[in-house]
């Protein structure tokens, strides 16, 4: 939630300090071997909680969609006019602070009367943090405006630069973030997530697994209905782990098993490998359609928390500001490529696209790493565009500047 500017000058400064790694302990892990990575070494209560997010292989979509449930039948509304079968998917990007702007869209569009059930959300990073509560529907809408607009920096993050440039896992504590995730995060949340999950409706998050290199969607209505005595903090750490800005932000740890053997997967922001998904890249949406009682209309909506047009603006020749704002922009355009595929997946389908993403007007500057002002000001300019109904595009920007019919 801290702004990608600060965030990405952190992490540079910690790969300068690399060198100084020796002068601090560093905690021993048992690594899960690459052998068992291929084979998919799984949480020992909770078998069906994931599967890698770069592959779906056909005998896995059972599985994965049904989880521990008793049938294998996914949630739909019908089209009032038509009577068609309706799935409707939202993707909450990653973006820092900017998520701000996604949980204000969500509150306009609920204040509009307009917004949909979604029966497949997607989160990632900042995304992830959205993602339960838009899931629980219009209800949260409070609890995601006191989230993105009301907490100080000192309420996410205490920096320690120094434990970080000398070995330690990241530049910044999260402990407030952890807290924080607790006090939205409870039993009785996770046991609306399990009651929504039991309707067919499906809340995927994604993680990357540093050791595999490889994306990890989780299946966080599984992680909720399960029996595991540890679903509350799995379901937590996963939230925690889809933001966790790498070396900024804490890795988080989870312990698998193969065999009778434990060991230990690294994971870090999802936005590392994936900024915004659907699902695996090279999947079929038609692949789903044995779910439903008739092949479905797919209304995809992509909320983009951050500009997708370039920013003009003059670099300093120094190092550190040539490779963040390198970074920045190599971030950008991976988001931009992300959303392309899910363009061209919902062609495939002929499903509808609709997209959108903080407008290139808005210029209110942050003023510091977490900065409540310009979170409400961009909360509020979501809120108004999803309040109007202006926010969406049926074409990524590269393709079409022509704005979609409002919702």
């Amino acid at each position: 939630m801290v702004q990608i500017k600060q965030l990405l000058r952190l992490a540079i400064f910690a790969l300068l300090g690399g060198s100084m790694s020796g002068c601090a302990a560093i905690t021993p892990r048992l690594a899960v071997p690459n052998g068992i990575v291929a084979a998919k070494a799984f949480l020992p209560d909770i078998p069906y909680a994931r599967l890698w997010g770069d592959e779906f292989p056909a005998d896995n979509l059972t599985r994965f969609v049904r989880g521990s449930r008793a049938n294998a039948t996914l949630a739909y509304s019908r089209d009032r006019r038509t009577g068609r079968t309706v799935v409707n998917f939202l993707a909450l990007s990653g973006g820092g602070g900017d998520g701000a702007f996604g949980a204000g869209l969500l509150a306009g569009w609920s204040d509009r009367g307009t917004r949909p059930v979604f029966h497949i959300v997607t989160g990632v990073s900042a995304g992830a943090i959205i993602a339960p509560f838009a899931f629980l529907g219009a209800k949260h809408d409070r609890e995601l405006r006191e989230i993105w607009t009301q907490y100080k920096a000192q309420d996410v993050a205490v920096a320690q630069i120094l434990t970080g440039l000398l070995g330690g896992a990241s530049l910044a504590d999260t402990a407030p973030l952890e807290k924080l995730v607790a006090k939205y995060v409870t039993k009785r949340f996770l046991r609306e997530i399990a009651r929504e999950y039991a309707k067919g409706r499906l809340l995927l998050i994604a993680t990357t697994n540093l050791d595999a290199q490889r994306p990890v969607i989780w299946n966080m209505g599984e992680i909720a209905s399960s029996r595991s005595p540890r679903a509350l903090q799995i379901f937590r750490k996963v939230i925690l782990a889809s933001s966790a800005v790498p070396a900024a932000f804490p890795p988080r740890h989870f312990k698998v098993m193969s065999g009778r053997r434990s060991y230990d997967e690294l994971h870090v922001d999802g936005g590392v490998t994936k900024e915004v998904f659907i699902g695996p890249p090279q999947m079929q949406l038609h692949a789903f359609d044995r779910f439903y009682p008739s092949p479905p209309l797919r209304r995809i909506y992509i909320v983009k928390n951050g500009k997708l047009a370039p920013q003009f603006a003059p670099v300093k020749p120094t190092a550190i500001s040539i490779a963040t704002r390198s970074i920045a922009t190599l971030i950008k355009y991976q988001n931009k490529g992300d959303i392309y595929r899910i363009y061209r997946q919902a062609r495939d389908a002929r499903a509808e696209f609709w997209l959108t993403a903080v407008p290139a007007d808005f210029e209110i500057n942050v003023q510091k790493a977490f900065d409540p002002a310009y979170q409400k000001s961009l909360f509020e300019r979501g809120y108004t565009m999803g309040r109007a109904g202006t926010a969406w595009v049926s074409k990524p920007p590269e393709l079409s500047h022509r704005r979609g019919k409002g919702l």
